[in-house]
């Protein structure tokens, strides 16, 4: 072996164990999230859409889709355009958002959750 290939694979080695310790402290850090009883979750006000605990509230939103985009699946809540300021200001934002997702790789069982919040969305729109 040249002491080129040997640096090449030190290279990768390192690149490799970097990746490894950061998906490992993501997983760490929503299972800590998840143990607080911080997640994505809904009430009788609305939507939780993210781990800091920002809502949409029911009459806030237009729809609730599933979107399948290349493999990343996800619950998208789309708040009528007149509420977009209203959320920017509440989630301290720079720009407003047309949609809020929730990516199912976030949830411990993401089909039952979409379908359970599609019932409750059902429900609260009549």
């Amino acid at each position: 072996m040249e002491l080129k290939d040997i640096l090449s694979n030190i290279f990768y080695s390192i690149v490799g164990l970097i990746f490894s310790l950061l998906f490992l402290g993501y997983s760490i850090y929503l299972l800590r999230k998840r143990r607080q009883g911080k997640g994505f979750y809904w009430d009788k006000e609305g939507i939780v859409i993210d781990l800091q605990g920002n809502k949409v509230y029911w009459n806030e939103i237009e729809s609730i889709q599933y979107s399948n985009v290349r493999g990343m699946k996800s619950t998208v809540i789309y708040p009528h355009y007149t509420y977009h300021e209203k959320i920017r200001i509440r989630r301290k934002k720079w720009m407003p958002t047309p949609a809020h997702s929730i990516d199912w790789f976030y949830i411990e069982k993401p089909k039952e959750f979409h379908r359970d919040l599609m019932k409750t969305w059902e429900e609260k729109r009549h």
